[in-house]
């Protein structure tokens, strides 16, 4: 009787262990699936610079809540699980601008002078470890 006992805790155990680690699993799925969306960019869309200067917004404070350090020349580093960084393909003057050298010039003046014109989104990069987006690309399709 005893072992009989033991035998269904043990099944008990290695179902609850089971069942623990794959509720574990879609709970993070889903929580990355929800930080994802907040940025809610989709590759080859077409957007007004004021729409991409609110993802610019929306990164920069993910950035900041998660505590990302930055490099000698003021880029965010990739940590592997919860860093985004941003480029900026211009054709005005075909250059690829950071994330962080529009803020240091100011959002605002961004949405003063690109603020109708249109970008689309060329390349997004996601951590491995997490599915979270790690990187991603826009350039200038309008003058």
């Amino acid at each position: 009787m005893k072992k009989i006992a033991i035998f269904f805790i043990i099944v008990i155990a290695i179902v609850s262990t089971v069942t623990y680690i794959y509720l574990n699993q879609v709970a993070n799925y889903r929580t990355t699936q929800k930080e994802n969306a907040k940025i809610a960019v989709n590759k080859e869309k077409e957007m007004t610079g004021s729409e991409l200067a609110t993802i610019m917004n929306k990164v920069l404070d993910t950035n900041a809540k998660n505590k990302i350090q930055k490099d000698e020349e003021g880029k965010y580093i990739d940590n592997g699980e919860n860093s985004i960084n941003i480029d900026i393909i211009f054709i005005d003057n075909d250059v690829i601008y950071n994330i962080e050298k529009i803020y240091q010039g100011g959002i605002s003046k961004f949405v003063h002078y690109y603020g109708n014109i249109k970008f689309k989104c060329i390349d997004v990069q996601y951590h491995e470890a997490t599915g979270k987006i790690k990187y991603m690309k826009f350039e200038q399709i309008t003058q």
